[in-house]
């Protein structure tokens, strides 16, 4: 079994991304909504198993490089290219090992473990491993991030999965095993009798999910020999079996009843009053396929009930931009915001329209709740207005804006500055990649697309040259003035992709 999936990985690799979910920030963010005091991420210790090529751990290296990071999977040809990029950008604080799970023991203790993609494709006695790791090795105020798929949502997909493996049962070579899965899967999705019934669509949506997959995702998710759901409430068993504890999952959004009429949310309060059963009976409703859930040491004081004072001690980021160039902020007239996917949101309070119109300005960085109160409450130029009930309807509506998707908690400081200094400097996993291609990642670990004209910059914004500097080496043939146009212009793009560290 292991040299079967240490083959698997090491002839089609898994490509390795930044997924912001399994940031520690992250992870700090949503456990801080949950009274749950995790590490510093400027100066703790992450693990993440199964890593791959580093793709997810490496960025978050570059960018705090007082904190450390080891990561481990069983692909030695993951690792030592993984390697190779962590010397490139020469990392100190980062280790990269090509071990079994099974095999991995350490003294240390870490803040953060990472377990993203792995546990659903393991057998059983792994998976146990993965569990008793997190309860060895979580540091008291750590958490752990496990991600799996989940039942009853994953039942449908099973389907689809167990149709592919039939039909592609003899074929060994990887990418002929993908193209005959496709194949069949177009094969069913197109000849099934009755294609408006309810197998007939589900054939549909899977087809065309997959054809927007790269084939490595189809061969990792869909035909390793191993690929087991569970039920929310079996894993949590398994979970407090480790002496472990359920906090969340990464999306704080999907434990809410959000979008079940009031009759149903009533219904549910009744039949299933405690958390882990109304976990299960959301996953019943929504059909969930997919879970990442994090999980902290038994014993940990929580209070699950969200409050907006919690907000109070956090950052706000949202990408929202006024509609007008003018916002009136003398009176409860509603304005509007808009959002780049054409969402709107309108406010009236003046506090709120205050508080929006400085984060449109400096999105995307997060400012501290008590900043943005304060400059909100400066611009609306009133003393006699109740502070402290400002205060506390800003951080209401912040945290109703969050849960609906349409503004951004952090706990920490943003590794990166919206402005460039005198000697511009962006991150070094963004200068490497912009001579090989167009794929990197921000400062906000997201994958992005660089365009050609800032990848033939990035590389000299190294942070030894001066504004006038790079602009002569960039743009030799243009004015003076022309550079420093286009010089700034194209500094305040990468600053708004979160690509700059001063």
């Amino acid at each position: 079994m292991k040299a079967a999936i240490r083959t698997s990985y090491d002839e089609f690799p898994y490509r390795s991304v930044p997924l912001r979910q399994t940031h520690p920030d992250h992870l700090a963010t949503v456990a801080s909504l949950f009274g749950f005091d995790a590490a510093d991420v400027r100066r703790c210790r992450v693990l993440e198993i199964g890593c791959a090529s580093g793709g997810n751990l490496i960025p978050m290296a570059a960018s705090y490089p007082d904190s450390t990071f080891v990561g481990i999977d069983l692909s030695a040809v993951q690792i030592a290219q993984g390697a190779a990029e962590i010397k490139a950008l020469g990392l100190s604080n980062i280790r990269l090992l090509a071990m079994d799970i099974m095999a991995f023991d350490q003294a240390d203790t870490f803040d953060y473990i990472i377990a993203h993609g792995i546990y659903s494709w393991v057998p059983v006695p792994v998976q146990d491993r993965i569990l008793a790791l997190c309860a060895a090795q979580l540091a008291p105020r750590g958490i752990a991030l496990v991600s799996y798929n989940t039942l009853p949502g994953w039942r449908m997909l099973a389907i689809v999965r167990e149709a592919m493996l039939y039909q592609t049962r003899d074929v060994e070579d990887p990418r002929a095993r993908v193209a005959q899965a496709r194949a069949t899967l177009d094969f069913l999705a197109d000849a099934v009798p009755d294609k408006n019934s309810a197998y007939g669509r589900l054939l549909r949506l899977a087809a065309e999910h997959i054809r927007q997959k790269p084939d490595y995702y189809v061969l990792h998710e869909y035909l390793e020999e191993t690929n087991e759901a569970v039920y929310f409430e079996q894993f949590v068993a398994r979970v407090v079996a480790q002496h472990l504890r359920y906090l969340a999952d990464t999306d704080v959004r999907t434990m809410l009843p959000i979008g079940l009429a009031p009759r149903v949310e009533a219904t549910l309060n009744r039949i299933a009053p405690g958390l882990m059963r109304r976990e299960q009976f959301l996953d019943y409703l929504k059909s969930r396929s997919f879970r990442q859930s994090l999980l902290i040491r038994e014993g940990a004081a929580l209070d699950r009930k969200l409050s907006p004072a919690r907000v109070m001690a956090l950052r706000v980021a949202t990408p929202v931009q006024r509609r007008d160039a003018v916002v009136d902020l003398s009176s409860d007239r509603a304005e509007t915001f808009l959002f780049a996917d054409g969402r709107k949101l309108e406010a009236s309070q003046p506090i709120v329209k205050a508080a929006l119109t400085i984060l449109a300005a400096q999105w995307p960085l997060a400012i501290p709740f008590d900043q943005l109160h304060a400059e909100a409450a400066e611009r609306l130029g009133s003393g006699a207005r109740d502070s402290l009930a400002d205060r506390e309807l800003l951080a209401s509506e912040i945290l109703r804006l969050h849960l609906s998707g349409a503004a951004e908690l952090h706990r920490a400081e943003p590794p990166f500055v919206l402005a460039a200094g005198p000697r511009p400097e962006a991150g070094a996993v963004a200068r490497r990649d912009a001579p090989r291609g167009a794929a990197s990642a921000n400062l906000r670990h997201e994958p992005i697309v660089l365009q050609e004209g800032e990848r033939a910059l990035l590389p000299l914004l190294d942070g030894t040259r001066t504004r006038t500097e790079v602009a002569a080496m960039h743009w030799p043939t243009l004015t003076e003035a022309a550079r420093r146009r286009e010089l700034d212009a194209t500094l305040a793009s990468l600053g708004r992709q979160a690509l700059l560290v001063r």
